[in-house]
């Protein structure tokens, strides 16, 4: 799995190099909180889940406080939705199956995520530097899984879809570690406005809190 960042990795370590004092590099590992929802009456939110999202960033700065920020990660959420009608046919990596009245699904999916945002900066206030991020998240499925029950990890590629796209607002600050190096930490908001699934489920679309945790160098 890991191979597929690979290429995209090397063009931003290229980019580091070429651009020296103009592009900031980082490593982050986000926990978030990811629910799903439905524009079908009879499919209701259930449960959150616990997720997380980790990879690389890149910001390429074009004047002193302002940059084009972008990155990779994978990103994994999801959440638990109860089908009140139940559905007559469920479509996994082994065949149909159909969800009584009442019946739960927890999703479990992961993304290549690939950001496309706008970044603005304080200058340094003491060791800090205060920063806010607005910007688009298009999004590659990598895997779709569920839960029914007792039945744990059921592969469900064919009832979500291939691509998605959302859009997040974030804030943020980093403490200098001296020379290049900071820690980071922040909180975003996205919410994807593309369905994730298939159109026997309605428009199902997600919140998600994210919390970063990271260091720029």
């Amino acid at each position: 799995m890991f191979r597929k960042f690979y290429p995209v990795i090397f063009l931003f370590l290229i980019a580091g190099q070429t651009f020296g004092q103009g592009v900031k590099l980082g490593v982050f590992f986000d926990p978030t909180i990811t629910w799903l929802r439905s524009d079908v009456k009879d499919i209701t939110r259930d449960k959150a889940r616990l997720g997380f999202d980790f990879g690389m960033s890149a910001d390429y700065y074009f004047s002193r406080n302002y940059a084009f920020a972008t990155g990779i990660s994978l990103f994994n959420m999801g959440g638990t939705l109860k089908y009140a009608n139940g559905i007559e046919a469920f479509r996994t990596k082994d065949g149909n199956r159909k969800l009584d009245p009442g019946a739960t699904v927890k999703y479990k999916i992961q993304y290549i995520k690939i950001p496309v945002a706008l970044k603005f900066k304080t200058h340094m206030i003491g060791r800090m530097v205060y920063s806010a991020n607005l910007g688009f998240d298009p999004m590659v499925r990598v895997a779709a899984r569920a839960n029914f029950g007792d039945e744990k990890n059921v592969t469900v590629n064919k009832e979500t879809k291939l691509f998605n796209l959302g859009w997040h607002f974030s804030t943020g600050a980093q403490y200098s570690l001296g020379g290049e190096a900071a820690l980071f930490g922040g909180l975003s908001f996205m919410n994807t406005f593309v369905d994730i699934a298939k159109p026997a489920h309605g428009k199902i679309t997600s919140n998600n809190l994210i919390f970063r945790i990271g260091i720029v160098f």
